[in-house]
């Protein structure tokens, strides 16, 4: 199980086989996917993407003598969905999922059930889920209901920063919400006795991992979204991009998680919040551990960067107020202590820590100065 240290003596590092990234290298996938077999594909694809991309990618595996199966993802990683995906699957060599996290979920999903390799094709990045095992599934609620496990990680992750810089700023700036998290939750993990998601002990190069992943946010990611505002493309834009898919992934799976990402477990059980990226929640939640960490001038500097690119700081930002606030409080802290990471933490924590801490946030937020 995540987070049990079968070998305390053991420190463990896992990454995808080979990590691709740039301007058009969607283009490589039929070349990549006739590593496999035959080379059928199996394209498990995000609605609102499939009509920018099909069209050249099948003349691409067409003129590679090559085949592409598409199936449209239903919006939710759902086990149900994924088991749709695993038998559609069976007559393919390798499954790619092409989209956000969750139809990245999906297909790995897919490939798991099915035994074919596994691509990740990040059409976003507001997320580090396409270098991991981790398969996250959702009720038809929009719950998280558990988790899953690759044996191994993705065969390959491709990231095409040409389709990822055309995608609306809200993705890439919940991508920066997410790759935040991970030097706290690193650091938090190797203060403590927790372990990663291969159940060992973290290396230090997972903590120094998510310090560069923090650095290289806090330099290049407003820079990057005011150039995409104008239409233009930072000379960070793919060194940002790197930190928030393979440095953020790398760090959260062999760094380990903590309470910014068990809060998921309870922030996902409150309706009014189910329409929110992973990234926007959990940039949230990040400042709640800092706050139980006591650590108020990283809380402070957090608040400040998340204030001036757009991130929520508080629950009210996300349009909850009075009593429906504080019932979203205790659902929160109810249900982010059925999760496993929290055991990584490096001391025991209550529901009431946590209601606590949200409460607290809630009246701090508001005295912390944007950082522009």
């Amino acid at each position: 199980m995540y987070g049990t240290v079968s070998n305390p003596a053991l420190r463990v590092l896992g990454a995808p086989r080979e990590y691709i990234q740039g301007p058009g290298a969607i283009h490589e996938l039929p070349h990549l996917s006739g590593r496999y077999g035959s080379g059928r594909l199996l394209a498990v694809v995000d609605p609102f993407v499939v009509g920018s991309i099909r069209d050249s990618l099948e003349r691409g595996f067409a003129e590679a003598g090559r085949t592409v199966q598409w199936e449209v993802f239903g919006g939710e990683c759902t086990e149900a969905e994924g088991e749709r995906l695993a038998a559609a699957a069976k007559a393919c060599d390798v499954v790619a999922g092409i989209g956000g996290g969750k139809c990245i979920d999906a297909g790995k999903y897919a490939g798991l059930r099915s035994g074919k390799a596994v691509f990740s094709v990040p059409t976003i990045a507001s997320n580090d889920a396409p270098t991991s095992r981790l398969i996250v599934l959702y009720d038809e609620a929009h719950a998280v209901s558990g988790t899953r496990f690759l044996p191994f990680n993705p065969d390959v992750v491709l990231a095409d920063t040409d389709i990822i810089a055309a995608a609306p700023p809200r993705f890439l700036r919940a991508g920066i919400g997410d790759a935040l998290t991970k030097m706290f939750e690193a650091r938090s993990v190797a203060a403590g006795k927790g372990g990663n998601s291969f159940s060992a002990r973290p290396p230090f190069v997972a903590v120094r991992l998510g310090e560069i992943c923090f650095e290289t946010i806090l330099r290049s990611g407003a820079p990057c979204l005011d150039a995409l505002a104008r239409g233009e493309r930072h000379a960070d834009f793919e060194e940002l991009i790197e930190a928030l898919i393979l440095l953020s992934g790398l760090t959260f799976e062999s760094g380990g998680l903590s309470i910014a990402h068990a809060m998921v477990r309870g922030l996902t059980r409150v309706p009014e919040l189910s329409a929110y990226l992973h990234g926007e929640q959990v940039a949230y939640s990040v400042l709640v551990q800092l706050l139980v960490e006591g650590d108020e001038d990283l809380l402070h500097r957090s608040i400040a960067f998340n204030r001036a690119i757009g991130l929520p700081v508080a629950l009210a930002d996300f349009a909850l107020s009075g009593a429906q606030l504080e019932q979203a409080i205790e659902t929160i802290a109810a249900g982010t202590l059925t999760s496993p990471f929290l055991r990584n933490f490096p001391t025991p924590i209550t529901a009431a820590d946590l209601a606590d801490a949200m409460r607290r946030l809630e009246r701090l937020a508001d005295s912390v100065p944007s950082e522009r």
